[in-house]
């Protein structure tokens, strides 16, 4: 009787699965940024702050090149001068500090939450060293006599930092 009453219960347990329209899918949104519109009464324009409230500029200065796949320039390139100071735009860790790789100068990759890399380009005297706690906003380098230049990262995968910023 045990073994009966156990089936029946999973039978019914099992049967809700089958409940959805076909072709319906349910999708739940883990993102760190996203808010939850049921319960939010912000305007669309208010969201957007929210979402960016999270980031900062890396440096004070005009953007003289955007993002563009198509161009196929992954970044944003400033109209710097040469020792402006260069801020993290989020909390993180410093992966990468140096200047191994000729045709970027002297570089710093901090590594975010949920995946988030950004990277510093061109710069003229570097602040940090690989391993050290990053807050927003902290001073992290002076710009070269370059454009700086700026990337993000999601995991491997370039995105337009303009969406955070």
């Amino acid at each position: 009787m045990n073994t009966k009453l156990i089936n029946l219960l999973l039978l019914i347990f099992l049967s809700g699965c089958l409940t959805n329209q076909p072709g319906q899918v349910t999708v739940e949104e883990k993102s760190f940024n996203v808010i939850d519109v049921k319960s939010s009464k912000t305007s669309s324009k208010s969201s957007k702050k929210n979402i960016k409230k999270d980031w900062s500029l890396p440096v004070d200065s005009s953007i003289l090149k955007n993002y563009s796949e198509k161009d196929g320039h992954f970044g944003l390139t400033y109209n710097n001068s040469s020792g402006q100071e260069v801020r993290a735009v989020r909390k993180g860790e410093v992966v990468y500090s140096g200047d191994r790789m000729a045709s970027y100068g002297k570089m710093i990759i901090i590594k975010h939450s949920y995946g988030f890399y950004s990277i510093y380009n061109q710069n003229q005297e570097l602040l940090v060293i690989e391993g050290d706690t990053i807050e927003k906003g902290q001073l992290i380098a002076l710009t070269g006599d370059k454009p700086f230049y700026f990337e993000m990262k999601k995991y491997e995968e370039p995105i337009n930092p303009l969406k955070y910023l």
